[in-house]
């Protein structure tokens, strides 16, 4: 309860009760509290077991202390708020102007005549201030629009069950602050807390559905979750979208416009395209703001993404999404906008966030009286649509064909600790994406190959809810409290379960369809196949090629399958893996591959967030590993290394195998530390400018020499599915199961001490915050990576497709339902699906994967040889914006075997296939 928040009227001016009374006159107040680890206090993130049930005190350590019954006078309120005001835009404005001592001037009499024995002098008090509170605005004071907003974190300092308590508290204030004042609108994201409204308070929800009808009450965003903005895969991006804007259309009635993320760690510069291919309009975020070295060039702009589409996109230059409507953030808001070449238009957050709130009374008094005042920026209260188009019109008008434009995408450069902390969060949700993708890839084939199928579509939006939630930017990226973690892995546990046996049963349909079909043992469903066709089953490895021998000497141990030779030293890193067809080594002089190294991570703030620069250069090897084993068996070559270091132990199986050019590595970790921080050494013989890395629907390239301020704070980065290094004819990759964080910089070479110039990629394993879970990682970890040789794209795209496919077994051979027939260029389809609304047509997502042109043909399995394709939104709705680039000519349909489709660099699509 915030100290300017925290009082209930009881009995209204003419007598009236406010709240229930019994017979004698008498009624009862309950409080709902709920308390949780202290994040910035003296001193800070303080190390905490309460973040638990399981772990925190068994007593009640906090006490009601006292409530007093006080009477009320609105006089006095409006009066405070009247010197409040005019103390504050004085602090703010020129002392030397005459607006400040006008002010003063006023105020001294104000204060002259007030008398605290003499209730009524406060109108006489009040009167000495209404001259200087009734100068209008200067001309040139910017217009700022302002939403009453709560942002209210899905989970993070709390658990999920307390969040739904924290949307009730939060909507009953704001519908509250509606009855009190006509001019007060509210916007609210994320379709998961309306659903949980919808379930606990279905009172509450009526209440604000009517305030909805009315345009007071404000959805925005049209998003499940405000999820995180660079760890997902775009497609759990588009469905954080299909299923929000779902929810708000048949429960709220509104289709959002924008997207509203104003607290995620950073941003996929494959947003603006889903965005825009998803029927918005507008990107909000704040978060850019924190960055902890380069400010960001502009506050209003066209975001371009990885493709060249474009989204209008705004920062609130009062850098925060829960402002207090005080003077100093409107003038720290005006001095700070980046754009006022362009524009006089920003829009600003009021209300207390991160757990709810809201909007204050005291707040919006405060609005009233900077509406239209001399001294700060003009507030206006409106809805955050109002406030796009007319600051994008102003623009336009303004800048002709010279609007500001940002390219790529937008980096954090903060929190960077967030792609690495909480790795079971990193795990469970990459396992359960690519499960999900071949469930639904199966569903869609069992339904198709037996019209008796029944595809178990409640249980599947359950579990994709279920996901989205644990996509949250608190949750995913690790910085929640223990008790938020333990409820997302038995999330994680229970649903990768139940997702296996909904993949069996689609199998036995596929079986009892098809007695006759060849099974597989065990086999993966690959999006993409370099040499082959993908979307079909085949078995993990291929088995073709010279057969794997092994060598062991004192020295260590050499492996070798005509394509790779690897030579493992005795304490289990290799010393050399030589391409045998492309006469190149991979690995330089000097360095270790496979070394792991322990960091000193104890960020002077947000623990769990952060990795330090510094903290990359306070790095020890650790020593003493050793072969524990080493067989082979002519298919596969295993050589096993076990490191200990501390109370902590590391298992690496360094694998090759028959007919494959990638190094294998799977390492199961016993981790027990404290503030440090683990990550492999990978030192590559190959040298460039920048790297490239695997992205939602594209790539990404980031400098390995550092040269500017900016580049420099990249120096930890997301890495999704793989990190590229390529010199002009010859390019190596390091594709990952579930690991996130990486960092990658230059070899420098050095003949005298023998070193070998060439980059070193390290991947980060894990960490150990102490703050807010104190038992962070603790405990068993499994990771798989590989180091893929003669790395084309089209190479890589087919490793990290393989590495991170679910295993089947006794999967029956079927034909692809749909393929890519490729002509030139780089097309994937990266998801097939049956459609949302039920009619049984195929959904196919594809994208082009390497930044150039790409042309193929589609083909269609026999079964769907009559169907009809065309291209859809992401949503899969005929409402596809005309600027945008489509893949089939002319924006028609066609049959669907054998229609051309035509991609530029990074372009996603999406297509119906109808059943003929």
């Amino acid at each position: 309860m915030h100290p300017l928040n925290h009082w209930v009227p009881l009995i209204a001016a003419d007598g009236a009760a406010q709240v229930e009374l019994d017979a004698e006159g008498r009624f009862t107040v309950y409080l709902e509290a709920a308390s949780n680890p202290l994040l910035l206090g003296v001193p800070p993130f303080i190390e905490t077991e309460l973040g638990d049930h399981a772990t925190g005190r068994p007593d009640e350590p906090y006490t009601f202390r006292a409530a007093d019954l006080t009477e009320y006078d609105e006089r006095f309120e409006h009066y405070w708020t009247d010197l409040d005001v005019v103390d504050t835009v004085m602090a703010e404005i020129d002392k030397d102007s005459p607006r400040y001592w006008q002010l003063a001037k006023a105020l001294q009499r104000s204060l002259n005549l007030f008398d605290e024995q003499d209730p009524d002098s406060v109108e006489q008090a009040r009167a000495a201030l209404s001259d200087v509170l009734a100068k209008p605005a200067n001309a040139s004071a910017m217009d700022i629009s302002a939403i009453g907003h709560a942002h209210i974190d899905s989970a993070w300092l709390w658990p999920v069950r307390e969040t739904r308590r924290k949307v009730a508290r939060t909507v009953a204030n704001a519908l509250a602050l509606m009855d009190d004042d006509p001019e007060f609108k509210y916007a609210m994201s994320s379709a998961q807390q309306y659903a949980w409204l919808e379930q606990d308070h279905p009172d509450i929800f009526a209440r604000m559905k009517e305030r909805i009808a009315e345009g007071r009450f404000i959805p925005v965003g049209g998003m499940w979750v405000e999820s995180d903005g660079m760890l997902p895969t775009g497609e759990s991006l588009i469905r954080q979208i299909s299923y929000g804007r779902r929810y708000f259309k048949e429960h709220l009635g509104v289709e959002p416009t924008g997207i509203w993320l104003p607290d995620s760690f950073g941003y996929t510069g494959s947003w603006p395209q889903i965005a825009r291919r998803a029927g918005y309009d507008w990107f909000l975020t704040q978060k850019i703001s924190w960055g902890d070295t380069t400010k960001y060039p502009h506050h209003s702009f066209l975001w371009e993404g990885i493709d060249g589409t474009r989204i209008f996109t705004h920062f609130p230059p009062t850098d925060t999404y829960a402002a207090w409507m005080t003077a100093k953030e409107l003038a720290y808001g005006e001095r700070n906008f980046r754009d006022k070449d362009l524009s006089d238009k920003a829009l600003m957050l009021f209300g207390f966030g991160d757990g709810g709130g809201g909007p204050t009374r005291e707040m919006m008094e405060h609005i009233h009286r900077f509406h239209d005042l001399e001294g700060v920026s003009r507030v206006t209260i409106e809805p955050p649509d109002t406030f796009f188009r007319e600051a994008r019109e102003q623009m336009e008008a303004n800048a002709g064909e010279e609007m500001p434009v940002f390219k790529g995408e937008l980096y954090l450069e903060l929190h960077r600790g967030t792609l690495t902390s909480q790795q079971d969060m990193k795990r469970g949700c990459r396992q359960e994406e690519s499960l999900l993708r071949t469930v639904e890839y199966l569903g869609a084939a069992a339904s198709i190959a037996d019209a008796g199928y029944a595809y178990p579509t409640a249980e599947m939006d359950r579990i994709w809810t279920t996901l989205l939630l644990n996509q949250f930017h608190d949750i995913l990226p690790g910085s929640g409290i223990s008790w938020v973690h333990r409820e997302a892995r038995e999330d994680y546990r229970r649903d990768l379960k139940r997702l296996a046996e909904i993949a069996e049963e689609a199998c036995a349909v596929l079986r009892r369809s098809n007695p006759d079909a060849d099974l597989l043992h065990e086999a993966v469903i690959s999006q993409y196949r370099a040499d082959g066709p993908a979307w079909t089953p085949a078995a993990r490895t291929s088995g073709d090629g010279v057969a794997v021998r092994m060598d062991r000497t004192e020295r260590g141990v050499t492996l070798a399958n005509g394509l790779l030779t690897v030579v493992v030293d005795a304490d289990g890193t290799i010393r050399s893996i030589r391409d045998e067809r492309r006469h190149r080594e991979l690995v330089p002089a000097g360095p270790r591959l496979g070394a792991y190294e322990l960091l000193k991570d104890e960020p002077s703030v947000y623990d769990a967030w952060e990795i330090e620069r510094d903290a990359l250069l306070m790095h020890k090897t650790i020593e003493g590993g050793r072969i524990m084993s080493a067989d082979c068996d002519g298919d596969q070559a295993v050589v096993t290394v076990r490191t200990e270091f501390g109370a902590s132990a590391i298992d690496t199986a360094i694998t090759l195998e028959r007919g494959s050019n990638a190094v294998g590595f799977h390492c199961t970790v016993d981790w027990h530390e404290r503030e440090r921080f683990l990550k492999v050494d990978l030192p590559v013989a190959l040298t460039a400018l920048d790297a490239q890395y695997d992205s939602q629907y594209g790539l990404v390239r980031r400098p390995i020499a550092k040269s500017t301020a900016s580049e420099e704070a990249k120096f930890e980065s997301c890495t999704n599915r793989f990190v590229r290094i390529a010199e002009p004819d010859y390019a190596l990759a390091v594709v990952n199961g579930s690991i996130y964080g990486c960092d990658v910089h230059p070899i420098a070479g050095d003949a005298v001490q023998g070193r070998g110039q060439g980059t070193m990629v390290r991947l980060s394993l894990l960490s150990a915050p102490v703050y807010p879970d104190p038992r962070t990682d603790l405990g068993r970890h499994e990771f798989d990576w590989s180091l893929v040789a003669d790395a084309t794209i089209e190479r890589t795209l087919e490793a990290a497709a393989a590495l991170n496919a679910p295993t089947l077994t006794d999967m029956p051979a079927i034909a692809p339902l749909a393929n890519l027939e490729t002509v030139s260029g780089t097309a994937v389809i990266d998801w097939i699906k049956l459609a949302d609304d039920g009619s049984g047509d195929l959904i196919v997502r594809l994208y082009e994967a390497a930044g150039g042109h790409a042309e193929a043909v589609l083909h269609v399995a026999d079964a769907l040889a009559d169907a009809t394709v065309h291209e859809t939104d992401v949503l899969e709705h005929d409402d596809l914006a005309d600027d945008l680039p489509v893949c089939l000519p002319g924006r028609g349909t066609y049959a669907a075997e054998g229609a051309t489709i035509s991609l530029n660099p990074f372009q996603l699509a999406t297509l119906r296939i109808a059943r003929g």
